[in-house]
């Protein structure tokens, strides 16, 4: 699969169960997205295409798609929250730690959210490593 980097990408994850408030706050799930273009910190050595490769901690800080469900996750208790890589390249390493690649898991919105990267961050670099 593609190698993750700077140039773009995105993780997706559902359901994302957060309480919305109606009279009482009623969890309902949303759907999850993070871009690959916020993570920090990259890999400022390891370049694909022109832009710092991505590592297994690389976060990207934000998610958005759970905005209305302002009264907080049910799990992380956070709206908003980073994007955790759990997957990636165990036998390509970059500065030292696994790569991430497209198809990835991710934790999203601070343990809310089970995702996966889905959008390739680039188009040239292909880790075909287990």
């Amino acid at each position: 699969m593609f190698g993750n980097s700077q140039m773009g990408g995105m993780n997706l994850g559902f359901p994302d169960v957060c309480l919305t408030p109606m009279p009482v706050p009623v969890p309902i799930p949303y759907p999850n997205i993070s871009f690959g273009p916020v993570g920090f910190p990259p890999s400022f050595n390891v370049l694909w295409m022109c832009t710092p490769a991505h590592h297994l901690l690389t976060t990207p800080l934000i998610s958005i798609g759970d905005t209305p469900g302002i009264a907080m996750g049910v799990a992380s208790g956070m709206v908003m929250a980073p994007t955790r890589p759990v997957t990636g390249a165990f036998t390509v390493l970059v500065n030292g730690l696994p790569a991430t690649r497209m198809t990835s898991f991710n934790i999203q919105n601070n343990t809310n959210c089970p995702g996966m990267t889905l959008v390739p961050a680039q188009i040239k670099v292909i880790l075909l490593a287990p």
